[in-house]
């Protein structure tokens, strides 16, 4: 499910500006791509996607660029398992999300970021301590089918 795209490019610009970062033309049609974009996007679909629908193209390294940008300023998050590129489902919040969960269709491609309870947190980082460790980054992919790819294979 995708979020209301005029009101995530409005957040967007709304953070990018209350932290000094020009929020430019070719950066809100990237944006605008995967608000729109019904599964996850690698960088090298958004250059075809984004070169077919405007006027001036743009390079797959700057594509990255603006992608580390976005994922710096939690626009955006990079699902590790297939490098690709989904906006976070907080976009339109006033508040910061630490931990990130993402449930991935195996068969479709399709992600959705969900909340786990604080005690589950509390005890992966537990867990993580007392195997001394210190988690930099708490983002969870899980892997499965969603109920659309369930039901084709009944």
């Amino acid at each position: 499910m995708t979020m209301n795209v005029e009101r995530g490019l409005a957040s967007a610009k709304q953070k990018c500006h209350d932290t000094g970062v020009r929020f430019t033309e070719k950066r809100e049609a990237l944006l605008k791509l995967l608000l729109s974009a019904s599964t996850p996007l690698s960088a090298y679909e958004l250059v075809d996607v984004y070169n077919k629908t405007n006027e001036h193209s743009i390079q797959a390294m700057s594509v990255y660029r603006i992608l580390d940008l976005f994922v710096e300023m939690d626009l955006v998050h990079k699902l590790s398992s297939s490098n690709k590129y989904v906006t976070c489902a907080h976009l339109t919040c006033d508040h910061h999300h630490h931990e990130q969960f993402f449930l991935v269709c195996k068969s479709c491609g399709t992600s959705r970021e969900i909340s786990m309870s604080s005690p589950l947190i509390t005890q992966i980082e537990k867990s993580a301590k007392e195997a001394g460790f210190t988690l930099l980054q708490s983002q969870f992919e899980l892997n499965g089918l969603c109920g659309e790819c369930q039901n084709k294979s009944a």
